[in-house]
């Protein structure tokens, strides 16, 4: 499983760069989603869930099968990339 622990990160720049700027997301066609509610609306609206960065201090609730493939509250998640980052991370998003 791939580990982000630097803010300074390209992909957690970018993700920055979609939450601050409307411009970003609109180019890109994607958006942030925070939170295990707000996660599991955006599956059961049928959005594509592209990447679940995760803190594991802070979900412990979350199962990773496989690199693509987890379950969170009961809800199943597959085809999507998984990430784990510090909480450093975490408070910069």
């Amino acid at each position: 499983m791939k580990q982000i622990t630097s803010v300074q990160n390209p992909f957690i720049k970018s993700l920055i760069q979609l939450q601050e700027k409307a411009k970003a997301r609109k180019h890109s066609g994607t958006f942030l989603i925070e939170g295990i509610r707000e996660i599991e609306l955006a599956v059961k609206g049928n959005y594509e869930i592209e990447t679940l960065l995760f803190v594991p201090e802070i979900v412990t609730n979350l199962q990773i099968s496989t690199q693509d493939e987890a379950e969170l509250n009961g809800v199943k998640f597959s085809n999507f990339q998984i990430i784990e980052i510090s909480k450093e991370v975490y408070q910069k998003l």
